[in-house]
């Protein structure tokens, strides 16, 4: 006999599964000391950062895998230009199936706050199954929304 599924259950089966991605620090190398009175030179700067190659890689899997792949950076909307244009620079630009990045009010917020506010519009739209980020406290976060997150400071 089969068992009725749940609303909650029917909403997740038409979801399209999805990994949540930070880019600093998980796709290339963090430009350090960020603040808003040096917002300009640190956006110029995440030009000249290093693709971290393992979290490329593991994009692509995932994306090859048949997963939406949403980008949640803390990076400010100042950002927004340089972010896709360094994507495109690594060959990702075309991956990209949600992009978002931190509003100009959320500056003196923290991170993982943010994250958190935005994981639940996220979640709406997709199922996340996975999250890949370097920060400890989004890696928290991360899990106890029960998403399995990937440590990307193991692969620096």
């Amino acid at each position: 006999m089969k068992e009725k599924k749940t609303d909650m259950e029917k909403e997740m089966m038409m979801k399209p599964k999805a990994v949540v991605v930070d880019i600093d620090g998980t796709l290339f190398e963090e430009v350090p000391g960020w603040t808003m009175e040096k917002d300009a030179w640190w956006v110029e700067e995440t030009l000249k950062m290093p693709e971290l190659e393992v979290g490329i890689a593991l994009i692509k899997v995932f994306k090859d895998s048949g997963f939406k792949l949403v980008f949640l950076t803390a990076r400010g909307q100042s950002c927004k230009k340089n972010t896709w244009k360094k994507f495109r620079e690594a060959g990702i630009a075309d991956l990209v199936d949600g992009m978002y990045h931190r509003p100009t009010v959320w500056n003196n917020i923290a991170s993982d706050q943010y994250k958190r506010f935005m994981m639940k519009r996220i979640m709406k739209k997709y199922d996340v199954k996975f999250a890949m980020d370097d920060a400890p406290k989004n890696i928290e976060m991360f899990e106890s929304l029960g998403i399995k997150t990937l440590d990307a400071k193991k692969w620096w």
